[in-house]
């Protein structure tokens, strides 16, 4: 059983594993039970390899989500340094993998530590919009994007998520008790095939891919209705 586990994320202790299992479990029932998460695309999340998870940013929901569609593979994630401020949240953070970002400055530290995780094999979720949305839709990708693909070549993977703003956007201090949500993962994309386009063209393709993915979801939801 640890031996399967110890595949999701590896070169981790055990301990670390079961925890992140824990908590990506616990958020699962939450996200079923108020917000009847959908999820479509597990299969394009890549088994092995340096994997990009690039998406987009509604809510703090967001990476809450993500865990329960990318169970066969542990990301480790960007979030802002002053979240550590707080000593249990920042506790927290960390044993989930989560690193820490300095926002509006050329944080050179820690892109050297997101690079060094895809050159060890992990996976790694960044946000190329830097914030949360004011308005649900998506925002313009950030080109530092391109310096961890350039570096790295991981497999890149656009994710999209919608529900999240609805449920607890920028502009509520809590969330909603109840809502829906969805994550979608859409085909990967090798590195390959991103850099000959140059950092314009392969932004401009990765910020289409993820808003198709999210007009989808929508288009779905309608159907619900």
């Amino acid at each position: 059983m640890f031996s399967a586990l110890s595949k999701r994320q590896p070169g981790s202790p055990w301990y670390r594993v079961v925890w992140w299992t824990t908590c990506a479990t616990t958020l699962y029932v939450w996200m079923m039970l108020c917000f009847r998460l959908r999820m479509w695309g597990q299969a394009n999340l890549p088994s092995r390899g340096p994997v990009l998870l690039v998406g987009n940013h509604q809510s703090y929901m967001d990476p809450m989500l993500l865990p329960s569609a990318c169970h066969r593979r542990h990301f480790f994630s960007m979030a802002r340094d002053t979240l550590w401020d707080t000593g249990w949240l920042g506790w927290l953070l960390s044993s989930v993998n989560s690193m820490p970002v300095s926002r509006g400055v050329g944080d050179t530290k820690a892109m050297r530590g997101f690079i060094e995780k895809l050159n060890q094999g992990q996976s790694l979720l960044v946000y190329p919009e830097g914030t949360r949305t004011d308005d649900g839709e998506v925002k313009e990708f950030s080109p530092g994007l391109m310096l961890l693909i350039k570096r790295a070549r991981p497999v890149v993977v656009p994710v999209a998520v919608e529900g999240p703003y609805d449920a607890w956007s920028r502009h509520r201090k809590r969330p909603k008790l109840f809502g829906r949500v969805a994550v979608s993962l859409g085909e990967p994309i090798h590195p390959d095939d991103l850099i000959p386009l140059g950092a314009e063209g392969a932004l401009a393709l990765l910020q289409e891919r993820v808003t198709e993915q999210v007009m989808t979801i929508r288009e779905r939801f309608d159907r619900w209705d």
